[in-house]
């Protein structure tokens, strides 16, 4: 009988949140939320926290009526029967210090004369959880639009970091001769006159400078000399510089797919009518790995923005869907 007096106790904890033993203490059952433990990587289904009382020693007639109904005896016998449950939890408790109820707990008798209780996770018994169980999910990691922007990033500084230094050398090599050489005084035409035919490779190492009378002008001459290659190589680097700096980087990550076209001409064809209908960021984004041409009606850097403009688009075209570029 001790045996199904404990199914029946764990039987009426799953449709009451109170079952009174009397003169022993009683079993207060509350609803607990779903959990997630972060370190085991467990999602637990929502279910009820069962507390010992030893305040409650009053007969409510609910245990007994279920004994009684259930093995077909009296009111009479099935109080009968529980005293005898109750004498014997307590002799086992004072001999075991412990006494173990099937699907409900563990009762610990302590030196202090209290009794701790322990609730088993053998049974859920929140009804509303029938058929969850716990469940083992795999860590997920979590990277944010801004980070993988920042990761891509860093990753072209790290490629392009030499070839940066380099071009500020050979800047520095450049402008380097043209500061000596305006230090030397601009006004004075003749120093400056002086530098250029030293700085020319067909120049002897002894130069007389005669005057004359006549004038001539520089422009009918062609003086061949370094500073010719240097200041060609100055433009060069600005322009360089500037192809670099108007060059626009392409911050769309995703995109809505208005069809994909194994030939390209179809997908122009596509373009050409978004276009029409004031879709004019339409494209095409890249080839998939069948080698289809996959047509955009717009692109966009931040995800929500791209969920949104989604769900308007699909009111229209329900087939249209969202590719995400990493």
């Amino acid at each position: 009988m001790k045996t199904k007096i404990n199914k029946h106790i764990s039987f009426l904890l799953c449709e009451h949140n109170c079952v009174v033993i009397p003169d022993f203490g009683g079993f207060v059952a509350n609803y607990e939320s779903a959990r997630i433990d972060s370190r085991s990587h467990f999602m637990y289904a929502p279910k009820k926290s069962i507390v010992f009382n030893k305040s409650l020693q009053n007969n409510d007639g609910l245990l007994v009526n279920e004994i009684a109904s259930c093995e077909g005896l009296t009111f009479k016998q099935a109080k009968k029967e529980l005293d005898k449950y109750v004498l014997d939890l307590k002799e086992s408790l004072k001999l075991y210090k412990k006494v173990f109820i099937e699907e409900v707990g563990t009762l610990l008798y302590t030196s202090e004369g209290n009794i701790l209780f322990v609730q088993s996770n053998s049974r859920n018994h929140l009804l509303d959880s029938f058929g969850l169980s716990t469940v083992q999910y795999p860590a997920i990691q979590r990277t944010s639009v801004q980070e993988q922007f920042e990761e891509k990033i860093k990753h072209i500084d790290k490629k392009h970091l030499t070839s940066n230094k380099k071009v500020w050398l050979k800047a520095a090599a450049v402008l380097l001769p043209l500061f000596m050489v305006s230090a030397l005084g601009i006004s004075n035409k003749e120093k400056i006159q002086t530098t250029y035919a030293n700085l020319s490779p067909f120049s002897s190492s002894t130069t007389e400078i005669v005057e004359t009378k006549k004038s001539y002008s520089l422009d009918k001459f062609d003086i061949e000399s370094p500073t010719n290659d240097i200041e060609q190589a100055v433009i060069s680097f600005y322009e360089a510089k500037d192809n670099m700096v108007t060059t626009p980087i392409d911050l769309d990550k995703h995109f809505i797919i208005a069809g994909a076209f194994s030939s390209e001409k179809n997908a122009q064809k596509m373009i050409a009518k978004l276009k029409g209908a004031n879709f004019g960021n339409s494209k095409i984004v890249n080839q998939s790995r069948s080698g289809l041409y996959r047509v955009c009606y717009d692109g966009f850097s931040n995800s929500s923005e791209a969920l949104s403009a989604l769900r308007k688009i699909k009111k229209t075209n329900p087939s249209a869907w969202l590719l995400s570029l990493n």
